[in-house]
């Protein structure tokens, strides 16, 4: 992707973000902060026997995902945002849950922070990877999550494929503000490949549509949203693996 290309869709990305993180206390507001996503509440009890998590959060924003882990864990979670405004409102969202010593708050880029091989026992990148500056950076990320992970750790990801965007107003289709924009099938193919032998928790494709801001205006957004989570484990034959499977929208 060209650097101009890259900056204005970035650009175009901090501003929405800025504005929804103004505008929408954590927890608290109606929309898509007001609670972790239904497959991250479906992961905690995983860890009910599990002791000194290490965890990390990719494309963070302000805790939404993450801070349920810290709440009823003990643990330590890295957490990566590119936006300063995020990681700021992320540590005063830690601060008033009273969970702050185990959060550790990262503004940087995701291609630009590195994922230390076996050592995280989730990694978390919900709506975060289809943010890298290139398709090759986000095949290469997959790969370093999958190695970040320890015996029996997980990972859930959660990637918009086939982004669309129109103008609410002049229905005019616009240029989707994505960086990486792959579709589900190059994506589930090379999930597939590159999970292979893990137990595999929940795969899933669901249709996704919102309103997000976009410079003077808004713009609906559809995407087809490919969810997975899966453990470093023995994979299970496949006759027990259907009923591990959980076939349940984002």
């Amino acid at each position: 992707m060209k650097d101009a290309n890259l900056a204005k869709i970035r650009a175009a990305e901090r501003a929405s973000h800025i504005k929804m993180y103004q505008e929408m206390p954590l927890y608290q507001s109606e929309g898509w902060l007001k609670k972790a996503i239904k497959t991250i509440l479906e992961l905690l009890p995983l860890f009910d026997n599990r002791q000194n998590l290490k965890i990390l959060d990719l494309g963070c924003g302000v805790g939404r995902n993450c801070l349920p882990f810290a709440l009823k864990y003990t643990c330590d979670i890295d957490c990566v945002d590119i936006l300063d405004l995020a990681i700021e409102k992320l540590n005063l969202n830690a601060q008033h849950l009273n969970v702050q010593d185990k959060i550790h708050g990262v503004a940087a880029a995701i291609e630009d922070y590195e994922i230390v091989k076996n050592e995280y026992d989730l990694i978390i990148a919900v709506s975060a990877l289809e943010h890298v500056c290139s398709k090759e950076v986000f095949f290469r990320k997959i790969d370093e999550i999958k190695n970040g992970i320890r015996a029996k750790g997980v990972v859930c990801l959660v990637i918009n494929t086939g982004v669309q965007e129109r103008d609410m107003t002049t229905g005019e289709n616009l240029p989707a503000q994505f960086e990486v924009n792959v579709s589900k099938e190059e994506l589930q193919t090379y999930l597939k490949d590159c999970f292979d032998g893990w137990k595999i928790m929940k795969e899933t494709v669901s249709f996704q549509k919102y309103v997000i801001p976009r410079e003077q205006r808004f713009a609906a957004l559809t995407s087809e949203v490919v969810t997975l989570t899966a453990c470093k484990e023995e994979k299970v034959s496949v006759k027990h693996r259907t009923a591990d499977v959980k076939r349940l929208g984002k």
